[in-house]
């Protein structure tokens, strides 16, 4: 105890300059917004790039589960050659192009999550473009740096997907009430469709986001309320959000061309 009030007793200048420097800096990056922002920007790099080492530490470590995982999806992948699969969502299509990426961060428990990927502008990465899985849809890009991005997931309450169901092909709007991390919520299907448990819901191909048919997932339950002319669905996701670790970001090679074409319309 002697030694620490002596250290203590020595070092008083260098602690209290320490003390009164570390204060000045947090509160000018508190009170000014473009000191925060740039603290947060270069912040969130850091351990952005903290994040992807352990990613890549990590995975050193499970390279064999991840060489099993390779091997069934390159016998799908040569499946698929031969017979498109139901529950693929790496549909060919020229109009779309789709860019690996691995998941450095994510999480399920808020009601408004984030996912962090490592592509990013470097990569030609750029907001609004989705991001799917093997087997479902993950979510939408809402920001990036050189070599990262963030996306808002499919278990954001923020977030609606136009969806659909495969049978019926009615559209409707997909979305997350943050009770169940594996169960969405489809509205505004009419009545007169002719809807049942465990049929097929997919991307309805609405926006320039995402392509027609990127598998969701199935309806486990519907009601039709009272005085209503749409039902109400439960959709089970296929893809389990919070184990997912490869990803596809999908870029629409003609999103700004049909942005502009909309954009011109205003006018009328």
């Amino acid at each position: 105890m002697r030694r620490i009030i002596d250290f203590l007793i020595k070092n008083i200048h260098s602690l209290t300059f320490t003390f009164l420097l570390s204060f000045s800096l947090i509160q000018i990056i508190d009170k000014n917004f473009y000191h925060n922002s740039k603290f947060n920007f270069y912040s969130n790099i850091v351990i952005n790039t903290i994040n992807d080492f352990k990613q890549n530490f990590s995975e050193y470590f499970e390279l064999k589960i991840i060489n099993e995982n390779l091997i069934i999806e390159n016998t799908l992948l040569k499946n698929n050659s031969i017979n498109t699969a139901e529950n693929d969502s790496i549909i060919s299509d020229e109009n779309y192009t789709y860019i690996p990426a691995k998941i450095i961060s994510n999480s399920i428990k808020f009601s408004k999550n984030f996912i962090t990927i490592n592509k990013g502008i470097n990569q030609k990465i750029n907001v609004e473009d989705g991001v799917i899985s093997k087997i479902g849809v993950i979510g939408i890009i809402n920001n990036n740096s050189d070599k990262f991005s963030t996306v808002i997931s499919i278990l954001n309450t923020d977030l609606k997907i136009n969806a659909k169901v495969k049978n019926t092909n009615h559209f409707g709007s997909l979305s997350w009430d943050a009770n169940n991390f594996q169960i969405m919520n489809l509205d505004d299907v009419p009545k007169s469709a002719l809807i049942k448990n465990g049929d097929t819901i997919q991307t309805g191909g609405m926006s320039s986001i995402f392509p027609e048919n990127i598998p969701i997932g199935t309806i486990i339950e519907y009601s039709l309320p009272d005085a209503s002319n749409y039902y109400k669905i439960k959709v089970k996701l296929f893809e389990d959000i919070g184990s997912v670790n490869n990803v596809y970001v999908v870029k629409n090679n003609f999103k700004q061309e049909i942005k502009d074409l909309e954009k011109s319309n205003e006018k009328y």
